[in-house]
């Protein structure tokens, strides 16, 4: 499905910025400039609710097996803390392709289509897309995605900036879209995947949609959402491979909720205990999105071990089908001329503090902590790891660099690229994040977790507490003041307040 670039926003100022033009007089995109002749090609690698910890390339006791992500790792220059700049899955999209940070939300307000809380809006037509400027550089897109909100109304602009789209509606057709699969599973077929705690939710629409539809391929995993997009991404280096250099986004929805990953993964990732257990309630939807306390849905340890199982599962399905992608890229000979950039845009915590899901009150560590790496296509740096903290913004500047192509001066995050070149980008002494209406400033020692009005301070210390357990605010008030004032300065000298109708007043400065 290849769709057209051009008329990306239509006529008026924003139309003109395409062309290279000031909009409303602000110098918002700078004029295109062609590519590098020896540019390599670019490939974006995305998985979503991706913990670092479940990668053994970085935490050798996963109960994850991912063989092909440790390869990568291996051949890539990996960064021990990466943070996305603003959580969860639209606001890191948007920064993954604007390299305009979200942070801290300051222009809020409802968007039909999309969740309502703060972040959640679309790119606006002003930002700068990086397939967009790529393409007026010269450069082949394609992108690969079944990610609900990239496939849904909101996200059409971006859509429109890539030449060749292979969206997958698996995922999104039944979450996002209100569109619910047309072969849904029944009421009991669900029962055996179903907590009681749920039985009234919003959940029993999405799990008879997505038992129904896994349960047509239940012995063909080529079909399940994981594998399409991937063989979708396989496609598309027979698409792009004679239009060199190129661009190749592959942006998974998995490892995300519900955990239904083929049953051989599942068999494979669990203990003895938990195959044994046939009868049991097999949790793949362990809570109700985004979030559920463990105490309100009535979780034991057995059953949080039984939910982290899945959880790897559906993690080692996703990493057979990169390394399948991975092949095809290295039969076709790509591998030696091509960058490939990994990055999750959050992770996920289960059980951890008496949370399922993802919480903004507990956007510790779980959440925060991404894995990220890029592989020169030269092995430079293969196997090292820096301790830069390598955030979503600066993906797109990245991937310009690596092509020569000149970065809109929108773009905010910083050129990573220099990193193979023995050179650093500009230092970053701390990372700030936001996740709806909370914001995180961290460092190698601390990190401070607060609602944005500030009432409700939380200070960990890594150095003795690294699972971020204890608050230690009262004992150290200055250093809460210090990366209260980090995020003052980060976020333009005041922070905004929320309300049901969007962003209002702010605090601070």
């Amino acid at each position: 499905m290849a769709l057209t670039r051009r008329g990306l926003f239509g006529a008026g100022a924003a139309g003109a910025a395409t062309l290279g033009l000031g909009a409303c007089g602000d110098d918002y995109f700078e004029p295109a400039t062609r590519h590098a002749k020896d540019a390599p090609n670019t490939i974006l690698i995305v998985t979503d609710s991706t913990r670092f910890d479940y990668i053994r390339a970085f935490n050798p006791r996963s109960r994850a097996k991912t063989p092909n992500l440790d390869a990568l790792a291996k051949d890539s220059l990996s960064f021990s803390l990466a943070v996305p700049e603003a959580m969860p899955t639209g606001p890191a999209r948007r920064s993954l392709l604007t390299g305009v940070r979200s942070f801290p939300y300051r222009n809020y307000v409802p968007t039909k289509g999309l969740p309502v809380g703060p972040g959640w809006t679309p790119i606006p037509d002003h930002y700068p897309i990086v397939t967009e400027v790529m393409g007026e550089a010269g450069i082949e897109t394609g992108y690969s995605t079944d990610n609900p909100f990239l496939i849904g109304p909101r996200f059409a602009n971006f859509r429109r900036t890539v030449d060749w789209v292979k969206p997958s509606f698996s995922q999104g057709a039944y979450r996002f879209l209100n569109k619910p699969f047309k072969r849904p599973a029944t009421r009991s077929q669900i029962e055996r995947y179903l907590l009681p705690e749920l039985s009234d939710s919003v959940e029993i629409g999405r799990l008879r949609s997505m038992v129904g539809w896994n349960s047509i391929y239940r012995d063909n995993e080529r079909q399940y959402p994981t594998a399409r997009v991937m063989r979708a991404g396989i496609n598309l280096v027979d698409d792009l491979k004679q239009r060199r250099p190129f661009f190749m986004g592959v942006d998974c929805f998995d490892p995300h909720e519900p955990f239904d990953a083929p049953r051989v993964y599942q068999l494979a990732a669990g203990s003895p205990k938990g195959i044994e257990v046939e009868q049991a309630i097999t949790p793949i939807q362990p809570f109700e999105t985004p979030y559920s306390w463990v105490v309100h849905v009535d979780l034991d340890d057995d059953s949080i071990e039984r939910v982290r199982e899945l959880y790897a599962a559906e993690l080692t399905f996703t990493d057979e089908w990169i390394g399948r992608l991975m092949n095809k890229l290295a039969d076709e000979k790509l591998l030696d001329e091509s960058v490939i950039y990994y990055m999750s845009d959050h992770g996920l915590t289960l059980g951890e503090n008496g949370v399922m899901g993802k919480a903004g009150a507990r956007a510790q560590w779980h959440i925060y902590h991404v894995p990220a790496m890029i592989r020169h296509p030269e092995g430079k740096l293969a196997g090292e790891m820096s301790h830069y903290f390598a955030s979503t913004h600066d993906v797109p500047r990245t991937l310009l660099s690596f092509m020569g192509v000149r970065a809109p001066g929108m773009m905010e995050g910083e050129d990573l690229s220099v990193l193979f070149d023995g050179r650093e980008p500009p230092e970053r002494q701390h990372f700030t994040s936001c996740y709806d209406n909370y914001l995180l400033c961290g460092d190698r020692d601390w990190l401070l977790l607060s609602d944005s009005e500030g009432r409700r301070k939380r200070l960990y210390d890594k150095r003795s507490d690294p699972k971020e357990l204890h608050n230690v605010a009262a004992d150290h008030p200055q250093i809460v003041d210090r990366l209260w004032k980090v995020l003052e300065d980060e976020a333009g000298g005041t922070l905004p307040q929320f309300g049901a109708s969007g962003a209002r007043g702010v605090i601070g400065g």
